[in-house]
């Protein structure tokens, strides 16, 4: 799996890992590193790599979702 595909799937669980038991520095800690991945990989700046692992997350899950149907 690439690198930035995994920073993205990284990052949509660590968010509902938050959404489900709430905040914690080592939580924002590894969304923090994940993020730096994609903007790294990516050239974005932080806001549009946050909409970039977001949407790349929606994209994934969908696929998920097919698979299963």
């Amino acid at each position: 799996m690439p690198e930035i595909e995994q920073a993205v799937n990284h990052i949509a669980i660590i968010t509902g890992t938050i959404k489900r038991f709430g905040y914690t520095q080592s939580l924002e800690q590894q969304f923090e590193s994940h993020l730096s991945t994609i903007m790294s990989h990516t050239g974005f700046c932080r806001d549009k790599a946050t909409d970039y692992a977001i949407e790349v997350a929606g994209l994934l899950n969908l696929k998920d979702e097919e698979r299963v149907a």
